[in-house]
């Protein structure tokens, strides 16, 4: 299984920018704190469907633990679309960690504060937050608050 490992303590996480982990999902961005995201593997197709509901589309077993893997299209409202390029981004919550299948991981970047404002409508949306950079809007997802209940669910 290829991966890549991130490593938190390297990070550079000054007041004045924030270094964000980017993806995509249907060919929209989004991205998380690269403290949030512990590494990125390969999409390995989850087992154990039966305990899965709701976003969870199963287990895998990651170096013998057991990882639930989730998917946010279902909360987009599409269809998962799996090809060479989906990745499964292991997420640090409070509670533990989750799976998160993507489309793709495109980059770590270092994004100014004051790229980043409040999301002008979040109702139900999966982030407060939006980084504005040149002509890109890279929404920024709170792990706990759109995965927490997902893994409190699992």
């Amino acid at each position: 299984m290829s991966m890549t490992t991130l490593d938190p303590t390297a990070t550079r996480e000054a007041r004045d920018e924030r270094q964000l982990v980017v993806f995509a999902l249907h060919d929209e961005h989004y991205a998380l704190p690269i403290t949030s995201v512990r590494e990125i593997i390969r999409f390995t197709p989850p087992k154990a469907k039966g305990a899965a509901g709701g976003m969870i589309l199963g287990m895998i077993s990651l170096r013998g633990h057991v990882l639930p893997v989730a998917d946010l299209s279902s909360r987009l409202g599409r269809p998962l679309e799996v090809n060479d390029g989906t990745k499964i981004l292991v997420v640090e919550l409070r509670d533990g960690a989750i799976g998160l299948v993507v489309d793709s991981v495109d980059e770590v970047l270092l994004v100014p504060a004051d790229a980043i404002e409040a999301m002008p409508v979040s109702e139900g949306g999966l982030g407060d937050e939006i980084a504005k950079l040149g002509d890109r809007l890279i929404t920024l997802l709170d792990a706990d608050r759109v995965l927490g209940s997902t893994l409190n669910a699992a």
